[in-house]
C-alpha cells in the first residue's frame, strides 16, 4: 500500500530530468519535420505512380516551367517533369498518370498553349479526327505541332520592322492614307457590310473550296510535267505565226478565191437544194443499216487488209496473171425434206468471230445459231450416188433393189 506513491514520485522525477525533456523535444521536432517532409513530397508528387512520355518541339516558349500541367480534352492527366535543350530545339519530359495515358490515342499530337495572354503555358494532347484505337505507350516520343506565340515575340518582330522604317516616310504614308479615307466613312462601312454578306455566303462552301485548292496542287503538278511540251508548242506557234505573216499575200489571195467560189457555188446549191435534201433522205435507211452492221463492216475491211498480201500474190503480185487452184469436188448431198427446210431465226446482230483475233494454224470458232444449219459444213470427200437413179438404171441386177 505504501509503495504506490513512491513509484509515482520516482516516475515524475524521471520525466522532469533534463535529458528526458531534451529527448522529448528532439522527438517532437523530428515528428514535425517528418510531417512537413511528407507533405512536401506529396505536394511534389513523390508518391504518385507516373510514366514518362517525351515531347520534341522547336521551342518550348516562355512561361513553361517544370510542374506545368499536361491536359487532354481539358482534363489534367499529368505534369511536366523536366525540360532539356536539344540540337533541334527542346525536349519536354512528361510525367503522366498511367490510367489516363490509356485514354490518349497513339497518334495524338501535342501543342503548347497558354491559359491567358500573359499566363503560364501547358501541354495539350489533341486527338486527330480518325484517332487510333491503340493507346499511347509509356516512353513514346511525340512531336509538338505548334507553340503559342508570346506578345514579347510580336513586339520584338514589330520593333525590328519599325527599326527599318524611316519615320518621315511613315508619317507621309499615314498622312496620305488619312487624307484618302477622310470623308469616305459611309462607303467604307458599306464595303464592310457587303464583305460580311459575301463571307456569310462563302462560309458554307469553304469545305468545297478547300478540296478544290487541294486538287489544284495535283493539277499544278500535272501542268508542271507538261511545261516543256507547252513551251515547245509555244515555240512552234511562234514559228507558225511567222510563217502566216510571211504568207500574208497568199492567204489574202486564197480568201479572195474562196469568196469567189462561194459566190459561184451559191446559185448552184440553191438550184440543187431540193434534190440534195431528197438524196440525203433516201440515204438515211441505208446509213442506218450500215450503222447497225458497222462492226461487221469494220471486221470485213480490217480482215481483208490483213490478208492483202495473199490477194496480191493471187492477182498479179508475182507475175502478170491470176493464180488459181481448180479441181473437181464430189457433189453434195441432195435436198432432203423436211430436214433441209429453210429456217431464219438467228439473232444477235453482226459478229466478228475468228478474223481479227485469229491465231495462225488454229481453226476459227463456229457460231451456232437457231437455223437449219445445225452442224459445221464440210465439203464432201466422196461421191454421193442417187439411189433412185441408180435403181432405175440398174434395177434387177444382183445386189440392186428393184
Amino acid at each position: 500500500m505504501g509503495a504506490g506513491p513512491v513509484s509515482k514520485e520516482r516516475r515524475k522525477d524521471t520525466l522532469e530530468k533534463p535529458w528526458v525533456i531534451r529527448l522529448a523535444g528532439i522527438g517532437m521536432v523530428l515528428g514535425l519535420v517528418s510531417v512537413v517532409a511528407v507533405c512536401l513530397v506529396m505536394f511534389m508528387g513523390g508518391f504518385e505512380n507516373t510514366v514518362k512520355v517525351s515531347v520534341d518541339t522547336a521551342r518550348s516558349g516562355l512561361v513553361l516551367d517544370p510542374d506545368a500541367k499536361v491536359r487532354m480534352r481539358g482534363i489534367q492527366i499529368g505534369t511536366v517533369a523536366g525540360i532539356e535543350n536539344t540540337p533541334n530545339g527542346a525536349r519536354l519530359e512528361l510525367a503522366i498518370d498511367p490510367d489516363q495515358l490509356e485514354l490518349v490515342p497513339s497518334d495524338a499530337v501535342v501543342d503548347i498553349r497558354s491559359t491567358t495572354v500573359f499566363g503560364a503555358k501547358y501541354v495539350n494532347f489533341v486527338a486527330p479526327p480518325n484517332a487510333s484505337t491503340e493507346p499511347m505507350q509509356p516512353g513514346a516520343v511525340v512531336q509538338a505541332t505548334s507553340v503559342t506565340v508570346e506578345f514579347n515575340t510580336l513586339f520584338q518582330h514589330l520593333n525590328e520592322v519599325l527599326g527599318k522604317i524611316d519615320p518621315t516616310k511613315l508619317n507621309a504614308t499615314l498622312t496620305a492614307i488619312g487624307s484618302a479615307l477622310d470623308g469616305r466613312g459611309d462607303k467604307l462601312g458599306q464595303l464592310l457590310v457587303d464583305s460580311e454578306a459575301y463571307l456569310r455566303d462563302i462560309n458554307p462552301i469553304l469545305p468545297a473550296l478547300q478540296e478544290d485548292l487541294q486538287k489544284t496542287a495535283v493539277v499544278s503538278g500535272l501542268y508542271a510535267d507538261t511545261v516543256p511540251n507547252l513551251l515547245r508548242t509555244t515555240d512552234n506557234a511562234v514559228v507558225t505565226s511567222a510563217t502566216i505573216v510571211d504568207s500574208e499575200q497568199n492567204i489574202d489571195a486564197l480568201l479572195a478565191n474562196l469568196i469567189g467560189l462561194a459566190n459561184t457555188a451559191t446559185p448552184l446549191l440553191n438550184d440543187t437544194e431540193g434534190p440534195i435534201v431528197e438524196a440525203l433522205r433516201l440515204l438515211e435507211p441505208t446509213t442506218a443499216v450500215l450503222n447497225e452492221y458497222r462492226s461487221g463492216l469494220y471486221c470485213t475491211i480490217v480482215g481483208l487488209g490483213s490478208n492483202m498480201h495473199i490477194v496480191n500474190d493471187i492477182f498479179g503480185g508475182r507475175y502478170p496473171a491470176v493464180t488459181m487452184n481448180a479441181g473437181v469436188m464430189p457433189g453434195g448431198e441432195p435436198y432432203k425434206y423436211p430436214e433441209d427446210l429453210p429456217k431464219v431465226n438467228a439473232t444477235g446482230g453482226p459478229h466478228c468471230e475468228g478474223i481479227l483475233d485469229r491465231v495462225p494454224g488454229v481453226n476459227a470458232n463456229y457460231l451456232v445459231t437457231d437455223t437449219s444449219q445445225g452442224h459445221v459444213w464440210q465439203p464432201p470427200t466422196q461421191p454421193h450416188v442417187n439411189a433412185t437413179v441408180f435403181e432405175l438404171l440398174f434395177a434387177g441386177m444382183p445386189g440392186v433393189r428393184k
